[in-house]
């Protein structure tokens, strides 16, 4: 039964099923696969036995819909419904107020991993709803891991899809004017992502503050965070799109007091 919290809802929207071999030419390059003979041969009696009937429906089982406690995989305003308005995901705070008290200072904060299994099962009590006590992992890189998780299981990114051609173009721009840009394009954004972006940003300033111990200039955290916070619509970020991407994070994080003064919002 736990099974299927081995996959995240916005995974399980994007499996496909096949009935025969010759189905994958739509989706892969049939010809360059290496499948086994035994695996031809029971494709071969497969399709034999259909000769002269109909083709069998498929039934694609409907995507399983989100717990009502879930945060990860679904959109910033489902967690703000399910939690009486709040504007900061309950993940996002604690994960952020835990790094606060005890990881400033931690050398190589956000670059090291974590056990792919325990995260997976931070995952599942969170969006079971069920409360994460960071002290009895013993290990301050879980945290660090499940706040860049889940902003990048997001369904759309923080600084919207919208805003990525204008991210882009940072580099265009003359050095003395890219933080006045930036402003322009955080502004723009919408009131609930400004705010989380404003939260997360504040946070991650904070942590370059501390570098001299922890390592994490505004630059290692933009190499971190950028990709996490910023991804088209379509397809993946080419190389070339990485430098603009990361600039503009960094520029937010060191910036932040400057980008971030003029615009408050009630509520946050």
């Amino acid at each position: 039964n736990d099974f299927k919290f081995f996959f995240s809802h916005k995974f399980g929207k994007k499996v496909t099923y096949l009935n025969y071999l010759s189905d994958l030419r739509e989706h892969l390059k049939y010809d360059q696969l290496n499948i086994p003979q035994e695996v031809i041969r029971h494709d071969e009696n497969l399709r034999g036995k259909q000769k002269g009937k109909l083709p069998p429906v498929v039934k694609i089982p409907p995507p399983r819909p989100p717990l009502p406690t879930q945060q990860f995989g679904v959109s910033l305003k489902y967690i703000k419904d399910k939690n009486k308005g709040e504007l900061i995901p309950p993940v996002m705070k604690e994960t952020v107020s835990y790094l606060k008290r005890k990881g400033l200072q931690v050398e190589g904060l956000f670059r090291r991993s974590a056990s792919i299994q325990t995260i997976k099962d931070v995952q599942k009590l969170y969006n079971q709803g069920k409360s994460v006590n960071f002290d009895d992992y013993n290990d301050i890189h879980i945290p660090a891991v499940i706040l860049k998780t889940f902003l990048r299981e997001l369904p759309q990114p923080l600084l919207t899809f919208e805003c990525y051609d204008h991210i882009l173009g940072i580099t265009s721009v003359e050095s003395i004017l890219r933080v006045t840009r930036c402003k322009q394009i955080v502004q723009g954004l919408p009131e609930h992502n400004y705010i989380v972006l404003k939260y997360l940003i504040c946070f991650l300033h904070m942590v370059s503050q501390e570098s001299i111990y922890n390592r994490m200039t505004a630059s290692s955290l933009a190499c971190v965070f950028g990709l996490n916070l910023i991804w088209p619509s379509k397809g993946t970020v080419s190389l070339s799109a990485l430098v603009p991407l990361n600039l503009f994070t960094e520029l937010l994080i060191d910036f932040y007091t400057n980008i971030f003064n003029s615009r408050t919002v009630p509520g946050e």
